[in-house]
């Protein structure tokens, strides 16, 4: 099975961890921030010392200002963090080199921008019906 087509971005300033305030909490077991122009970042941990990242620590910021300390969290996924009613986001490479995630409306603005035959599809996916959004060619069969 393939995989699906990714949008790539070219970005100049992508905040850093630091910049943003996150969202959840450790009984939802899901952290999510974005950036006011559309960046997003998550994470998935549930408290104590886990495997994800090899098990680094990260420290972030909530949006009531409390510094927690992520130790060894997964890095999650797009459809993950839309079932659960942040965003909605999609994964995307930012310039040819880094992954990430953008906010759907940043990324159908861009779409809009520059891909004048492009647009974005809502599919489910996996046995929990996640909701991913796929660039798509318009009046095609993917990109």
């Amino acid at each position: 099975m393939a995989n699906d087509p990714r949008l790539h971005l070219d970005a100049d300033d992508i905040p850093t961890r630091d910049e943003l305030q996150y969202h959840g909490s450790k009984e939802e077991g899901l952290w999510y921030a974005e950036s006011d122009d559309g960046f997003a970042s998550y994470f998935a941990w549930d408290g104590g010392q886990q495997d994800g990242y090899g098990g680094r620590h990260f420290d972030i910021t909530t949006v009531d200002g409390e510094e927690i300390t992520l130790k060894g969290p997964w890095s999650s996924r797009a459809g993950v963090v839309n079932k659960r009613g942040y965003g909605p986001v999609m994964d995307v490479r930012f310039n040819s080199t880094g992954s990430g995630a953008i906010t759907v409306d940043r990324a159908e603005e861009a779409v809009d921008e520059y891909l004048e035959d492009v647009e974005l599809e809502r599919v489910e996916k996996f046995s929990n019906d996640e909701p991913y959004y796929v660039p798509t060619k318009i009046g095609g069969d993917g990109l």
